[in-house]
C-alpha cells in the first residue's frame, strides 16, 4: 500500500471510530507500529486528527452519551468479571472497604468469600448484590439523592456521611482515564468519589482497558494520587507501561506473579 493511500485509510478509520489505537491501525493495515506512529504524527501535523497516547482521535470526536446502568451491564462482561475477581483477592479479613457505583463493582459480591469485612457503599445495586449475605458481612448503605442513571446516592447528605468515615481500601469505578486524569459523567458523583478516595488508606481505581485513553465530562482525581489501577489482562503493553508511570497497574496476571 502506498503512503498516500495508507494515510487516507488511517484518516477514514479514525473518523469512523472516533478513537483508534496504534495496534488497531497496525493490524488493520498490516504495518508496524513504528510506521503507524510516523503516519499519525504526520496527520496530526496536518490537523487531520488529534494525537493521543496510544493512538489517535478524530477532530470531530464527541463523547458518547453516558450509557445507562442496564446498558453498561451488557458490555465487556468477561473483562469486568476478571476485574471483580482481582478486587476480591485484594480484600482481607478485617478490612473496612468502600465500593463505589459501577457495573464492575456490582460483580465483586460473586467472588468475595472473606469473613469479617465491613462494606460501605453509596450504590444501591452494589448494596443489593451483597444483601442476601448481609449476615456474613457488615453492610452499610450511604443515603442521599438517588442518581437513577447509575444507581448511586449523591449530594450533600451522602458527602457528609462519607466525610466522617475512614476505610482501609476504596474501589472506585470510573468512566475514563486519560494520562493522569480520572473522569466520569457526573460532577456530583465525582465529588462523592473524591471524598471516598481521600478517606481511604489504599485508593484503588477500577476500569476495564476499554476505558483507558478516554476522557469523560468531569475529571475528579489524579491517577498519581492513587495506589493502584485495577484493570483486565486485555490492557496493551504500551498502555501498561504508560499507566505504570502514574500508579501501580494491577491485573489478575499481576496477582499471579506473571
Amino acid at each position: 500500500m502506498l503512503k498516500d493511500e495508507r494515510l487516507l485509510t488511517i484518516r477514514n478509520l479514525v473518523d469512523r471510530k472516533g478513537i483508534v489505537t496504534v495496534n488497531e491501525i497496525g493490524e488493520s493495515l498490516g504495518v508496524s507500529t513504528m510506521t503507524v506512529r510516523r503516519d499519525l504524527e504526520e496527520l496530526a501535523d496536518q490537523k487531520e486528527l488529534v494525537r493521543i497516547h496510544g493512538g489517535a482521535q478524530s477532530t470531530n470526536f464527541k463523547p458518547l452519551t453516558e450509557l445507562s446502568r442496564n446498558e453498561k451491564r451488557s458490555i465487556h462482561v468477561n473483562e469486568k468479571r476478571k476485574i471483580a475477581a482481582t478486587i476480591a483477592a485484594l480484600i482481607i479479613p478485617g478490612d473496612t472497604i468502600y465500593i463505589g457505583p459501577g457495573t464492575t463493582n456490582e460483580m465483586i459480591a460473586q467472588y468475595l468469600k472473606k469473613p469479617d469485612v465491613r462494606i460501605i457503599t453509596n450504590s444501591l445495586p452494589v448494596f443489593q448484590s451483597f444483601q442476601d449475605r448481609a449476615d456474613f458481612f457488615s453492610l452499610q448503605l450511604i443515603g442521599g439523592r438517588l442518581r437513577a442513571r447509575s444507581g448511586a446516592f449523591i449530594g450533600s447528605l451522602a458527602n457528609e456521611m462519607l466525610a466522617h468515615l475512614t476505610t482501609t481500601k476504596a474501589f472506585i469505578s470510573v468512566n475514563g482515564i486519560a494520562d493522569n486524569h480520572i473522569s466520569n459523567a457526573s460532577p456530583e458523583e465525582g465529588q462523592t468519589q473524591r471524598i471516598a478516595l481521600d478517606n481511604a488508606s489504599m485508593k484503588l481505581v477500577v476500569a476495564d482497558h476499554f476505558k483507558l485513553n478516554r476522557q469523560d465530562f468531569y475529571s475528579f482525581y489524579d491517577l498519581d494520587q492513587t495506589d493502584g489501577l485495577i484493570t483486565d489482562p486485555g490492557i496493551s503493553r504500551d498502555d501498561l507501561q504508560h499507566y505504570n508511570t502514574f500508579t501501580h497497574v494491577i491485573t489478575d496476571k499481576t496477582n499471579k506473579g506473571e
